[in-house]
């Protein structure tokens, strides 16, 4: 799963500082760059609307940082 926040990417890379960038990886992944062109091609696409994004991102970003907590105790 995936759910970096492109503001927190911002914030993190303007301070320069990249072991904070790694451990922020490690944790949310890592944005996609480029544009998204063929996806309406692949296997399972399919258009969603920006709320069922949102909750979909939110549940993922949950998921994530429960499962950071679960391995720093």
């Amino acid at each position: 799963m995936t759910a970096a926040s492109l503001a927190e990417v911002i914030e993190i890379r303007d301070c320069g500082d990249l072991a904070a960038m790694a451990a922020y990886e490690r944790q949310y992944g890592v944005l996609a760059e480029g544009a998204l062109r063929g996806w309406q091609e692949a296997d399972g696409a399919a258009e969603m609307t920006r709320q069922e994004f949102e909750s979909t991102w939110a549940a993922a970003r949950e998921t994530l940082d429960a499962d950071h907590t679960e391995e720093t105790t």
